[in-house]
């Protein structure tokens, strides 16, 4: 009955190729035991993969010389490889599972491209299922971690997810298949093992038929995700407005739509920021605007209007230092350049109404002077308020589109902005009757 359940899952679920080999993670434990012994019955075309953490001694080397026998006698290429797995995990600072796992999987993959194998099956069951669920529930998940582990994930393939730990010890004891008992699966010292021994069975005996409705709960889950992922997808792309890698998301829209707090989390999620961030986030809607938050690879910038999400290499962080007003052309990125020029105020000078070019009390300048990119929380005093302003307030007033308003940069006077460069100079800094020397600086 194994065997047919078995053919009927892997066919269902297109998991094995009519040709080609795959590649079997085989610990010589019950589960891969036996998923070795239905590939053999099958007549499906594999090998056999062992790997020797080298965490049980003695224990370690006989179950590698287990599985590599069990290999002979099936005719099948073999595969085994050592690791200092203890060793490793101290050095890479994780856990010796998280280091296992690591191992494994990037050992696995290299025999797969090296080999020419078409897939690597591993023998998770539902039980394994049932545990991992539970596990990412102890730990905070969302819908993605309610239905556990996936039959296919790229060139991965979980072949034993039809089954439970019940139904293969049933096969094995009537197909005579040996296998190896891990004496650390009998240890509480893990939390899967914790769950294992004392979780489950209470659910099994609150619910004796927990193994036939589990895996449809299970399904429910995926088609449930599945549902929630196209809804997210549909309302990010009706929504996002997206400027090269640069990405706009209006206020107006997205306080519009329901559950913005959990769409804003899953939408931000592979830009590496976390649940709290996004928290964070949402509570600054009904605050003034200019709260950057950042992830290793992205920044969020609150604005007036919107959201403004960036890589953290979509600008190019610089900073001129100048000594003393100079004589040639300054070059800034983005092929802008400036230049300085210095001179006696006129008895009757009024500055030109031109952004391009600011006229500056010199005398009111001290050196050294910085040009850099404008940053978030940038304040100075424009000409003509009475009081100081955000940057981004001022760009947002005058309508500065999302992809110019990255290029725009400041000339700063012992950290003082002077200049917005092409967009507004300080008031502080103006040309007055008292003024004696002028500097002027265009930007082109």
């Amino acid at each position: 009955m194994l065997e047919q359940d078995f053919l009927a899952f892997i066919n269902g679920k297109e998991l094995v190729e009519p040709t080609g080999r795959v590649l079997l993670a085989v610990s010589g434990g019950l589960d891969s035991m036996v998923m070795a012994r239905l590939f053999h019955r099958a007549g499906q075309s594999f090998a056999i993969a062992h790997v020797n953490f080298g965490l049980r001694g003695d224990e370690s080397e006989a179950d590698a010389l287990f599985v590599a026998n069990k290999a002979a006698e099936y005719g099948v290429p073999f595969h085994l490889t050592h690791f200092d797995t203890t060793a490793i995990a101290a050095q890479s600072n994780v856990s010796i599972q998280m280091a296992a796992r690591q191992l494994r999987y990037a050992w696995f993959n290299e025999l797969l491209i090296n080999h020419h194998y078409v897939s690597i099956a591993t023998a998770h069951h539902q039980n394994d299922v049932l545990e991992t669920v539970l596990l990412n529930l102890t730990r905070g998940t969302g819908l993605a971690g309610l239905h556990g582990i996936a039959v296919r994930q790229g060139d991965l393939i979980r072949p034993m997810l039809f089954a439970t730990r019940e139904q293969l010890t049933v096969y094995a004891e009537e197909q005579h298949v040996t296998y190896r008992e891990d004496s650390s699966n009998q240890s509480d010292k893990y939390a899967r093992n914790r769950i294992r021994h004392h979780v489950v069975p209470v659910l099994t005996s609150l619910n004796p038929s927990l193994w036939y409705t589990w895996p449809r709960t299970v399904e429910k889950l995926r088609a449930a995700e599945k549902l929630v992922q196209e809804e997210l997808n549909r309302s990010w792309q009706q929504l996002v407005i997206v400027e090269n890698e640069r990405v706009w998301l209006p206020l107006d829209k997205l306080t519009g739509v329901s559950e913005v707090a959990f769409r804003l989390g899953e939408w931000l999620k592979p830009f590496g920021f976390t649940a709290d961030q996004v928290t964070q986030l949402v509570a600054t809607f009904q605050k003034p605007a200019g709260q950057v938050f950042q992830s290793a690879t992205h920044r969020i910038v609150h604005e007036r209007s919107g959201l403004l999400l960036e890589p953290l290499s979509d600008r190019n962080d610089f900073a001129i230092v100048l000594d003393s007003y100079p004589n040639q052309l300054v070059t800034l990125p983005g092929d802008v350049t400036l230049q300085f020029e210095l001179f006696e105020k006129p008895a009757d000078f009024h500055p030109p109404t031109n952004s391009a070019v600011a006229y500056l009390d010199a005398d009111k300048l001290t050196f050294p002077l910085t040009i850099r990119p404008w940053q978030q929380g940038d304040r100075f005093h424009p000409l003509g308020l009475k009081g100081s302003k955000l940057v981004s307030d001022l760009l947002n007033d005058l309508k500065v589109s999302r992809s110019e308003r990255s290029n725009t940069n400041v000339l700063l006077s012992k950290g003082a902005i002077v200049w917005v460069i092409g967009r507004r100079i300080s008031h502080l800094f103006r040309v007055t009757d008292d003024t004696c020397r002028i500097i002027k600086v265009q930007y082109q």
